[in-house]
């Protein structure tokens, strides 16, 4: 499958979901961000779950209800500030389950960039809690922006990223990937590096990147030239750990990565690349799905 890369990448409607926590409001300090260079009108939306059918009905209507309130008082505290800043703003929030929640919006609001904070969960907690963000970002088919808990707090400026990562296996299917980054950072004037960890011999390495720079090229709007801006790092080693530490060796800006469908069951059971880079990263990770 070959997809094109957009000649150009803008951001017009920026969804955020909330819990208010420090996770959530790094999230909102990026989309901010983000919203400053690109004029975006951002949605800040709180998930509420599903009243629990155990307990006593008059003690869930006033928890319900209290609870309800603050929610929608820090809502509207939240959307003003970024109003007051020049943003176009909104907060409301919803009930029902997260990830089916967030899918509607995205659907119904035409959103086109997801951004995300995520607590890093490992071991024991990540297999009772799983991931929302996880979860999320291998449905959506918009970009998905994760604020991991090591990412470095943003300016007040707008979001122009100098370095960007992306890390590839070099698989042809995946090459709009790497084209989409690639615009990205042309866009924002930024050095580019094509980062892939391969555990192969050379020539099967060769071979590989053969078909891919094929692929590449041919998802790349036409005209565009590659001379000079295309840098590329190729290493031994475990994927996530690898790309985190270039990421803080380069003071990368942003990650770019494909990201797989998965069942929910593999979200709290399997820790691949992905969680280990959003867990570890310095910056910001850009996720786009891979079918």
């Amino acid at each position: 499958m070959t997809t094109l890369a957009p000649a150009t990448v803008a951001f017009e409607r920026i969804l955020v979901p909330t819990d208010f926590s420090d996770a959530s409001q790094l999230a909102t300090d990026y989309a901010k961000s983000v919203a400053k260079e690109y004029h975006s009108h951002i949605f800040l939306v709180h998930v509420n779950q599903a009243i629990n059918p155990v307990a006593p009905p008059e003690v869930v209507w006033i928890d319900s209800q209290s609870i309800q309130e603050q929610i929608e008082q820090h809502l509207e505290q939240a959307g003003a500030a970024l109003r007051s800043e020049g943003l176009q703003a909104e907060g409301f929030s919803v009930t029902g389950m997260v990830r089916e929640e967030i899918l509607s919006i995205i659907r119904d609001a035409r959103i086109d960039l997801l951004v995300m904070g995520t607590h890093g969960r490992k071991g024991w907690e990540r297999f009772m809690f799983g991931s929302d963000t996880e979860s999320v970002l291998r449905r959506v088919q918009c970009p998905v922006m994760v604020i991991g808990p090591k990412v470095r707090p943003t300016t007040e400026t707008g979001w122009r990223p100098k370095s960007i990562v992306c890390a590839t296996a070099l698989d042809p299917d995946s090459a709009w990937v790497a084209a989409y980054a690639y615009r990205l950072a042309q866009q924002h004037h930024a050095a580019f590096t094509l980062f892939n960890v391969e555990n192969t011999v050379r020539e099967e390495r060769n071979s590989a990147w053969g078909f891919f720079e094929a692929a590449f090229k041919k998802s790349l709007p036409e005209g565009t030239n590659l001379k000079g801006s295309l840098h590329i790092f190729v290493t031994d080693g475990r994927p996530g750990l690898q790309v985190v530490d270039y990421a803080k060796e380069r003071g990368a800006d942003l990650i770019v990565m494909g990201a797989h469908a998965a069942a929910d069951i593999a979200t709290r059971l399997v820790r691949g690349t992905a969680p280990k880079v959003f867990a570890e990263a310095p910056c910001p990770v850009l996720t786009l799905r891979q079918d």
